[in-house]
């Protein structure tokens, strides 16, 4: 047990539960922290802004332009069947290719915030989007100005969790949808705790999460916002049960937890690489995949599952 602390979530300072030993970029090593009252576990102490802004380095944003945009054609019909025009903003928009998509195939107005400076220049210069960077709250959006927040495994990389669901709420409309997909802290923990018993190394967080939320922590997180649920899945149920040992794990899968050995690039050295071009699929593939993924969710919340899947309706 370490010393009591405060909750980054429910502000507690109940004496915390220390798990294992972590690092997120070359240099850095922290205690991870699970909080007894909200369930979340946690980086203690949490990364600096230099440090996250080392690790979004451009060779991050790895992205496959075609499977993007496809997503977000299929993803704006789907839109239009629900409004025809609306605003849309895309919290963790990356390069934007997501966005782009939706935008050469709606009449919706397409908005983008992202971490990395890399991705934002990106999607601006390249790409064109209205795409800012940062911090959600640090843009001041008006309030009640978007129908729909996408916020797409965003939650588990940012500083203040309850601050961008906060804002979220502030700049939905009252009939507006917030769309947030989060790992499950049961299972995303996991390997990284498996990792650190083994071998007595911090474990990297090799996709830059530093929060890990459990489903009754994101309920408490609701309640307290003042989010109502509309919809709740599970997803990754296979990769799920490896993580806590009902199928056995993957010869390799301790890869991606070895701590980093090397400085890394920063990111306003290097630019955005795309992936070798591939000619564009067809719009029937893109719809194929984006249902075969549908099926693979769950209704409900189950720890079984490596994601979990809301819509969500603010209650003004």
């Amino acid at each position: 047990m370490v010393a009591p602390c405060y909750c980054p979530i429910c502000h507690s300072t109940e004496e915390k539960v220390w798990r294992c030993k972590t690092t997120l970029v070359f240099g850095t090593e922290y205690d991870f922290l699970e909080c007894p009252l909200c369930g979340v576990f946690y980086f203690s102490p949490l990364p600096t802004v230099a440090q996250l802004t080392r690790a979004y380095s451009a060779a991050y944003y790895t992205f496959d332009r075609w499977r993007e945009e496809g997503k977000g054609m299929v993803f704006a019909r789907r839109l239009q069947r629900w409004k025809a025009r609306g605003k849309l903003l895309d919290v963790g928009c990356a390069t934007g290719f997501f966005l782009h998509g939706i935008q050469q195939h709606s009449q919706w107005d397409v908005y983008g915030i992202d971490f990395g400076p890399s991705a934002v220049h990106f999607a601006r210069t390249q790409l064109g989007l209205n795409v800012q960077g940062g911090n959600l709250a640090d843009v001041h959006f008006p309030a009640n100005y978007f129908d729909y927040v996408h916020v797409n495994n965003v939650l588990e990389h940012v500083l203040n969790p309850l601050e961008l669901l906060q804002e979220c709420y502030r700049v939905i409309k009252p009939d507006g949808m917030v769309y947030l997909a989060v790992p499950n802290g049961f299972v995303d923990s996991r390997d990284l705790i498996a990792f650190y018993n083994e071998e007595q190394l911090p474990a990297r967080s090799h996709q830059r999460h530093i929060f890990f939320f459990q489903k009754h922590t994101l309920l408490y997180i609701f309640d307290k916002i003042g989010f109502a649920i509309t919809k709740k899945q599970t997803s990754g149920w296979k990769r799920g049960l490896r993580s806590v040992g009902k199928f056995p794990k993957k010869s390799d899968w301790k890869t991606g937890y070895y701590p980093c050995t090397t400085p890394e690039q920063s990111v306003l050295e290097g630019d955005i690489t795309l992936r070798a071009h591939k000619p564009p699929l067809p719009a029937w593939y893109h719809s194929y995949r984006f249902w075969q993924g549908h099926l693979h969710r769950i209704a409900g919340l189950h720890n079984i599952g490596l994601n979990f899947l809301f819509l969500l309706r603010a209650n003004k």
